[in-house]
């Protein structure tokens, strides 16, 4: 059994979260992709998952509205599962409640960047209705990146 939890952006946990998913992304890709800084202010949603044990084990963010669109649209950010809770669905859970928060928000369209290595993440954002789209500011001369946009 996992449970959702709302945080904040300083969240110790989610912080914790969000430092092991930029140590992965460096990992893969060298420090040049090293992640983008959110502004703490640009953060709007911190969601956690955690275990029957009561340990954080996933996350993601929602930023609204995302810098580089017009009202209605909002970013899924730092995404994240640890690697030992992988292929669990976690992923997917937490997606879908970062949805339902964005449509109680009155967002009307969800972006995301996400690296074209990440293949998982390709594939889960694919099989659950997102579009490639041009990548958008401030992705937008990386060959590294990949962009994607769901209407809700």
């Amino acid at each position: 059994m996992t449970t959702l939890v709302r945080v904040e952006w300083t969240d110790n946990d989610l912080q914790r979260l969000v430092t092991a998913q930029e140590a992965e992304v460096i990992e893969r890709y060298g420090d040049e992709m090293a992640a983008q800084p959110l502004e703490p202010g640009t953060v709007s949603v911190g969601l956690l998952v955690r275990d029957d044990a009561g340990v954080a084990v996933g996350c993601g963010v929602l930023r609204d509205p995302a810098p580089a669109f017009q009202a209605g649209t909002a970013e899924l950010n730092r995404m994240y599962v640890v690697p030992e809770q992988r292929r669990k669905g976690l992923a997917k859970v937490i997606l879908r409640e970062l949805e339902a928060i964005a449509v109680q928000r009155k967002v009307t369209q969800l972006v995301l960047e996400t690296g074209v290595l990440l293949e998982e993440a390709i594939g889960l954002y694919s099989s659950e209705g997102y579009r490639i789209i041009d990548n958008y500011e401030p992705y937008e001369d990386s060959e590294d990146s990949r962009c994607f946009a769901k209407a809700l």
